[in-house]
């Protein structure tokens, strides 16, 4: 029987792509299989489904092929300068919350200032700075008070 080449695109219709997945995946782990058996290689073999299923095929240990491939690789970071980014990160951050308690504990007091006095507060946020005003109550709200 004489194989026809395959038209390689998207198979739209959904249940021949399910099929045609399973077929292949197993074909693959196949071949995968017979290379380790037959060439003494250290093979390992990880595919997602579309739906996100794990399927792998290692010929020794997956965690050690994985290993093995990053120590080969570099295809992760190094650790000490992702470590120290984070410290660095951590460090601005600190920061950051330190002096937003600073600008809170301020504005509390000027807050109770203004009660203690029955003072009219003006509240600004503009341009990300927060001011609070304090400023002594108009004429018209001591008339509109006092009646």
């Amino acid at each position: 029987m004489v194989r026809t080449k395959v038209d390689l695109k998207y198979i739209e219709n959904v249940q021949r792509r399910r099929v045609c997945f399973s077929k292949r995946r197993t074909g693959l782990m196949k071949k995968a299989h017979e290379l380790s058996v037959l060439c003494n290689a250290d093979i390992g073999v990880v595919v997602f489904s579309a739906t996100g299923k794990l399927f792998e095929f290692a010929s020794s240990s997956i965690q050690q092929i994985i290993r093995r491939y990053i120590t080969a690789t570099g295809a992760l970071p190094d650790t000490s300068r992702l470590l120290a980014q984070r410290a660095e990160e951590i460090r601005n951050l600190k920061e950051e919350v330190m002096m937003l308690e600073s600008e809170n504990m301020s504005l509390r007091k000027d807050l109770e200032k203004a009660v203690r006095n029955n003072q009219r507060i003006v509240y600004e946020n503009s341009n990300m700075e927060t001011a609070l005003t304090l400023r002594p109550p108009s004429l018209r709200t001591l008339r509109l008070g006092s009646q």
